[in-house]
């Protein structure tokens, strides 16, 4: 009887053990992580589509790094000359920073602070970057400068991934800018989105 009760009570410490360590890999994989360093997604042509650099049971995760280029803007502002509230709307295309391809286009909306002659402002925006063949993959970005000038390089400027449609359903992550503007073609936008992989209808 020892031996056999020495085993079941192995087999229970062992059942025990890998169930917590199961909880223990929930726990921690619950949360998406960040793409492997230096990756980025390849856009296929032929798919229209950005290809994921990783994944595992819960997301899917791309690094999408695209430029913005202006086609449309339109601005209301009261009085250029005194501290106001300026708001804003700007469309475009997005093409891809690797190959110079077109893959989509892009919208935002924003209101801005002006708070001096010299352009400082606060600034807070929505951004719909609109991929996939029937731009219905889209990312959607909040952005925000706590500061900025808006002639010069943006200062502290923080962007999230905050949602998205098709493709990236339920995205999250954030973004980073570089250049001198949001919107001209020497910007360039690098976007770290975690996908999870839902049940689709």
């Amino acid at each position: 009887m020892a031996p056999r009760g020495l085993c079941t009570l192995l087999c229970v410490a062992f059942l025990i053990g890998t169930l917590s360590g199961t909880s223990a890999q929930d726990v921690n994989h619950g949360k998406p992580r960040e793409p492997p360093v230096g990756s980025l997604s390849k856009f296929n042509p032929n798919t229209m589509h950005y290809e994921p650099v990783n994944s595992d049971s819960r997301y899917t995760y791309y690094r999408i790094k695209i430029n913005l280029n202006e086609t449309f803007s339109d601005t209301f502002r009261p009085d250029p000359n005194e501290p106001h509230l300026m708001s804003a709307v700007i469309s475009g295309d997005a093409f891809d920073n690797s190959t110079g391809i077109k893959v989509g286009t892009f919208d935002t909306s924003s209101i801005s602070t002006v708070a001096r002659d010299n352009k400082d402002m606060q600034y807070l925006a929505t951004l719909a970057v609109e991929l996939g063949p029937n731009g219905d993959d889209t990312i959607f970005i909040k952005a925000a400068f706590d500061r900025a000038n808006f002639i010069a390089e943006p200062i502290d400027f923080d962007l999230a991934v905050v949602g998205g449609t098709g493709r990236y359903k339920g995205a999250t992550g954030e973004a980073i800018h570089s250049g001198t503007r949001m919107t001209v073609p020497d910007n360039v936008y690098v976007a770290e989105v975690a996908v999870p992989r839902f049940k689709r209808f």
